[in-house]
Formats: C-alpha cells, structure tokens, sequence
C-alpha cells in the first residue's frame, strides 16, 4: 500500500540576502502545487523566513545564525562561526535522517554553505536509499576558479559523482557554460539539466493599472531602484539620487521610486528619504516585480531574482554589481551587457557620470526593440514549471 504522503527537503542558505529563499519558495510552491500528496520543509538560515508566508503544506526549519556584539574581536567571532557551523551541521543531519525526504533539493551549494551540510547529505545517502537528490545550481555563482578550488576542497566533486542524481542549471547554457565554467567532469555532465531561470510568477495587472496603484503619473518616465535586501545599497540608491537630479533637466518629468529594502540601516534609509529629489519616493518595502512592470527604467544590483524579473518585463536595465569580493553579479552584468539587453556600472564609478549616462541609455531605448530583443536571448523564464516537469522522473508514481 503506498505511504500517503511523500516529504521533499529543501536547503536554502540565505544568511542576510533574500534571493535563496525567495527562488526556493517559488520552487516550493510549483512542486506542492503539481504534487497534492506532497509536502515540503524548508531549511533556512534566512532571517525572513518566520514572516513569511509559506505555501500550503509546506514548514521551515530554522537554522541558528551567529549573532554578536560589535564589540567582539575577529579571531573570537571566527571561533564562533565555525561553533555555529558544526551545531548547524548537526542539525542538518538529524533532520535529513529524521525526514528521511523522498527527494532534497540544495540551492546554490551543494554541501551546504561552508559544507555545513555534507554530513547529512552523506548519512542520508547512506541510510535512505530510496531518498533522491536534487542540486539546484545557479548558473553564475563567483570566479570559475575559486569555485573550482572550493569544491575541490570541500569534496564537491565526488558529491555530485556518487550523491546527486541530478544537477538542475537554473539558466540558459547561451548565457552561460556551467560544465566549462566549473570543469565539470566528464562522468557527471550527463546528469546537467538546464531548466531556464527560475522566476516568480509576474503580476497580471497591466502597466497603467499597476502605476495607479502606486500613484505613480500615467504618462511621465519612471525609474525603479532596487538594491535588494539593501543591507549594503545604500551608496547605490546615493548615486541614483544624484543621477535623478542630472536627468531631471533633461527629463523634467522623470519620477523615481527607490526600495531601501527590509535590511538597510534606519539612518541610511533616513538620509536618503531626506535628500531625495522632486519626485523621488523613497519606500523601505516594496513587491519590486510589480513596481518593475510599472516603471520604464530600472536599476538594480546584480542578484539573480532582481536581474531575472527585470528581464521578465522587458525594461531596459541598468546594474551596479555588488562590491564585495565575490564577482559572481559582475559576471552576470558583463554577460548581460555584452548581448545588449543591460548597461553596467562598477561600485568604483558611482560618484562619477557613469551612472547617469547608463541611465539615459535606458531612457533612451526603444521599449518594443528591446523587449523582443530579450525574448530572442531568453525565449523563455518558465525555469520553475520546467524544473517540476525534471523532478517528476523521481516523484512521479505511474
């Protein structure tokens, strides 16, 4: 007699941003939806994930993250993180073995962020046989090389050989090569799918519907800002403020609206609501995809989600990769750029003209021109629905 329900396990390694949980909801709720004797538990370090609405028949686990005091010494807080890392660790362990999932798909990385979760996988791959094991890849996640190092380091490699059955790209190999990127081995190639981006599902209300419900003018040009989570946006919206007040003579009818995001300091996002421009709306919380189908121009950093809804709604794009040492938005910025469907600004050249000159590339672009342009780079963003159609050959009971 079959069991009555089958249980999925997913990991999403979100610490402060918002881009793993959010792709991994919208995962969730495709998979629960085509599967009603399906539930799903969501393992997260996500700060966000207790305020947030989970689909029906799906938890989440929250995982502990290390909190401390701004007063404590480096080498301390480093002994702290790996504390954390080995109790999270654990946690994984007991929960993969406890669940004992049908299937499990990991987002991003594939041990688990710093490995924290290769214990687990490895005892759940050992005890569970029937388990199957899903890695969900992003297509650009930092410098081939370094990621190449990291796997090799942390045994990524003989984990997608002898623990995955699958590994879902979620991305267009005409974008990017991941086999070459992250050399691939021969003997695993075989188990890549690509699936397409994986997208929220856009708003239905047209544009003039959307601009007022957001009391946005029915005709003038409006620029959407976003800087995700925003926990370090803030001199990309400083530099958009001072972008606006140039375009302005140019575009005296230009309105603005800029999402700080849930995490950006109160008193930067209160500097910023102070020295805005005329007609520029300074907002810590927004449904950015519905803004974005709203506005004409939108800039953003280079995350996945924001960078993939831009191009869902075929508005001319401008980006500001983060400034951090990784350069996985960065890559994705200058692969964008070099198919024309993007201008990009490096952190380093905010303060200059640079900004205010990609902007008005983009205010500048033939809407029409350029959303066919996208359609023809990305035929499509139905990477969610295509990845369910991939997991049906382990889930399906026919």
């Amino acid at each position: 007699m079959p069991a009555p329900f089958r249980s999925v396990l997913f990991y999403a390694q979100d610490a402060r941003g918002l881009g793993h949980i959010t792709r991994t909801l919208t995962i969730a709720r495709h998979l629960l939806d085509a599967y009603p004797d399906v539930v799903g538990y969501v393992a997260t370090k996500s700060h966000i994930a207790p305020n947030t609405t989970f689909p029906e028949r799906c938890d989440f686990i929250k995982l502990p993250s290390r909190r401390t005091p701004k007063t404590l010494v480096e080498d301390d807080d480093e002994v702290g993180r790996a504390h954390f890392r080995r109790l999270r660790s654990h946690i994984l362990r007991e929960i993969a073995l406890g669940l004992a999932p049908d299937l499990v798909l990991v987002d991003h990385e594939p041990l688990g962020a710093m490995g924290e979760f290769r214990d687990g996988l490895w005892a759940l791959r050992t005890a569970c046989r029937h388990t199957r094991f899903i890695f969900g890849l992003r297509d650009i996640m930092d410098d081939p090389e370094r990621i190449r190092a990291q796997w090799r380091e942390l045994g990524v490699y003989e984990a997608l050989e002898h623990v995955y059955d699958g590994i879902a790209v979620y991305g267009s190999p005409r974008l990017y090569d991941v086999a070459q990127a992250y050399d691939i081995p021969a003997s695993v190639r075989h188990k890549l799918h690509y699936c397409g981006f994986i997208v929220r599902d856009p708003p239905t209300a047209d544009a003039a519907a959307l601009r007022q419900e957001f009391d946005l003018p029915a005709r003038a040009p409006v620029l959407l800002a976003t800087v995700g989570s925003g926990s370090d946006g803030y001199p990309v919206l400083e530099a958009a403020q001072a972008a606006v007040r140039c375009l302005q003579e140019r575009y005296p009818e230009l309105h603005s609206v800029m999402v700080t995001g849930p995490f950006m300091p109160p008193e930067e996002r209160a500097r910023l609501e102070a020295r805005a421009p005329r007609a520029c709306r300074v907002v810590s919380f927004a449904d950015n995809f519905k803004l974005m189908a709203a506005a004409d121009v939108i800039l953003s950093m280079g995350g996945y989600n924001s960078v993939c809804e831009a191009l869902v709604t075929g508005r001319p794009l401008v980006i500001v990769p983060r400034a951090t040492h990784k350069v996985e938005q960065q890559i994705r910025a200058e692969t964008l750029a070099a198919h024309g469907l993007a201008r990009w600004v490096h952190p380093r050249e905010l303060s200059g003209h640079q900004l205010s000159a990609a902007l008005d590339w983009a205010l500048c672009r033939d809407r029409q021109g350029h959303e066919r342009l996208v359609r023809e780079v990305v035929p499509s963003f139905d990477g969610a629905t295509r990845l369910v159609t991939y997991l049906s050959r382990w889930l399906r009971t026919d």
